[in-house]
Order: structure tokens, then sequence, then C-alpha cells
């Protein structure tokens, strides 16, 4: 299964992110695309801000999950998201560039016996991560009131750090320039990955 998180303002982006067009197609709609490509039959999406318009640009067949506690951090996106996941899940922002499909392979090669894994690109961390079952269930046991870092959290449970050769996996499209320079890379065919 995998969570695709998309319950900001999308304020630095000018516009909402999960239904920018990219292809003629939303930015949403590819994502989820890429997920069911690389097995991820099962793909919801957490709205918030803006959650009417949003919705409008989740494809058919994927599940709205809708966060009313969006004036909390984006914490609370994740623990509304997770209420009703029993099994591992991959956690991917509205905003983090498709990771490679050697990268969700090593993570889930990775996830065997660990909380979560996280992968590495030049010993930084990045998206997306992968949570274990028992993970998911811990995440969901916290108070609503904590407002917590999702990479904190996973460093104090153990998650194994997994490298990888995709660096797209630090890329976030947060503001117009990054948009502009991932659609460049997109246009010429250039991989963010190299292995």
């Amino acid at each position: 299964m995998a969570l695709v998180l998309a319950g900001g303002r999308s304020s630095r982006a000018r516009g909402r992110k999960a239904c920018r067009r990219v292809d003629g197609r939303s930015w949403l709609g590819h994502q989820c695309r890429h997920l069911r490509s690389q097995g991820f039959r099962q793909v919801h999406v957490v709205v918030g801000f803006s959650a009417i318009k949003t919705a409008r640009c989740v494809p058919p067949g994927v599940r709205r999950i809708w966060n009313r506690e969006r004036a909390n951090d984006p914490f609370a996106s994740l623990q509304t998201g997770l209420r009703a996941i029993r099994s591992a899940v991959l956690v991917i922002p509205i905003d983090a560039r498709p990771p490679a499909p050697a990268t969700i392979y090593r993570l889930r090669q990775a996830l065997r016996g660990a909380p979560a894994a996280v992968p590495v690109w030049r010993g930084r961390g990045g998206h997306p991560v992968l949570l274990s079952p028992h993970m998911v269930t811990e995440i969901q046991r916290l108070p609503n009131s904590v407002a917590g870092r999702l990479d904190y959290l996973l460093a104090s449970a153990g998650a194994r750090r997994v490298p990888v050769q995709d660096r797209s996996i630090r890329g976030n499209m947060n503001r117009l320039s990054e948009w502009l320079l991932y659609l460049r890379y997109r246009k010429l065919r250039r991989p963010l990955w190299t292995g």
C-alpha cells in the first residue's frame, strides 16, 4: 500500500501541487500512476487545505482521506492517513519526485526485520519511507497533541537507512523554480538516479 500526503497549503508552490498539470495530467495522477506501476495496487491520498479542489485531482480508484486536523502540523496528515491502515505502507509527500524502481525495491528488501526503511543518498535521508505494520501502529497510538516530525521519530525507532543511487529522494518541489528544474530534466529524459 502507498500513502500520498497532499494535505498542505502549497503556499510556496504558487498553487496546489497535487493539481499542477504535467504532460496533460495532474501531478497527483503521475504520482499515483508511478506507484501503481511499482506494485502498489492500493494508493491512498490525504487531502486537507483546499480539500475539495485537491480531491478533484485524485485519479479514479484512489481513496481520498480527509484530514480534518489540517490546521495542525503535517504530522497530523500522516496520522490521519495511517488511521485505517494495518499493513506496511510507503509514505510519500506530494512534492517529492518519483523514486526509482531500484529504490523502492531496496526499501522493500530492507524492511525485513526493521521498523521502517529510509532511503539515503550521499549520507542524507529522503523520501519515500517504507513503514512496517508495527511502526504504523506506533504512529497511530501517538496522542493527537504531539507535533512530530517523521524523520525524528524514525531515527529514534531505529529505522534502517538504505543507501541508494537515486538523487531524486532528496528533491522536494516546494517552489516554482524546483518544479521548473524537474520539468527540464523530465523533458530531456535525464534520469535522476544512476542505478
